[in-house]
């Protein structure tokens, strides 16, 4: 089957649309055609799921990237982008030593070392050795990233809170056990510790 703008993908036999209008359109279509009683049809449900992961994935990126370039346009940002996508994973993970944060970036440690100390220098990052290892040092987001640029937490939270109205409490623990699946099973590439991502005090 085909409809206007949607087609039959070779690879997997899934239905694929230009959006999640249209997979709805050929559902209604099917429909109409007199297959309303069947079951669902695994490849709706699958292209269906497919748009709604990226849709809201890409929002919230766009949402960070628009914050993100507004801070260039108004002259607030000292920080490059990629220093910012720095401070993004350096508050992602936590408290992460700088070999942590090395690994999840794929960086040499000379590189990272550099990164993070121009980040010190910009009064963004402050280093705290570790209590149980010398040699190690914790990175933490000063009260100054907190304050300007945590971006994209705030949008999240909104859009949190419009979930709590949105839906119901039977809904709303449904979600969070789907999501913390993706999270902790679907996603194994990228575990993220359970630690405060609290500046540390100056």
């Amino acid at each position: 089957m085909t409809t206007q703008g949607c087609s039959i993908a070779p690879k997997h036999g899934i239905l694929t649309c230009k959006d999640t209008k249209q997979i709805r359109a050929a559902i209604r279509l099917r429909r109409a055609r007199g297959t309303a009683s069947r079951a669902p049809d695994p490849q709706e449900v699958f292209a269906m799921l497919d748009q709604a992961f990226e849709q809201v994935y890409t929002k919230f990126k766009l949402h960070f990237y628009k914050q993100v370039f507004n801070k260039f346009a108004t002259r607030e940002a000292t920080l490059t982008t990629v220093e910012s996508f720095c401070m993004e994973v350096i508050m992602a993970l936590g408290s992460p030593t700088i070999a942590e944060f090395s690994n999840m970036m794929n960086l040499s440690t000379p590189n990272a070392a550099y990164k993070i100390n121009n980040l010190v220098k910009k009064g963004y990052v402050k280093k705290v050795q570790s209590e149980t290892d010398k040699r190690e040092y914790h990175l933490y987001p000063t009260r100054k990233y907190i304050d300007y640029y945590s971006i994209s937490y705030a949008y999240l939270q909104k859009v949190v809170d419009r979930a709590k109205q949105r839906f119901t409490m039977e809904e709303l623990q449904s979600l969070e056990r789907m999501l913390r699946i993706v999270s902790d099973e679907l996603m194994p590439e990228i575990p993220l510790p359970a630690r405060s991502t609290e500046a540390k005090p100056e």
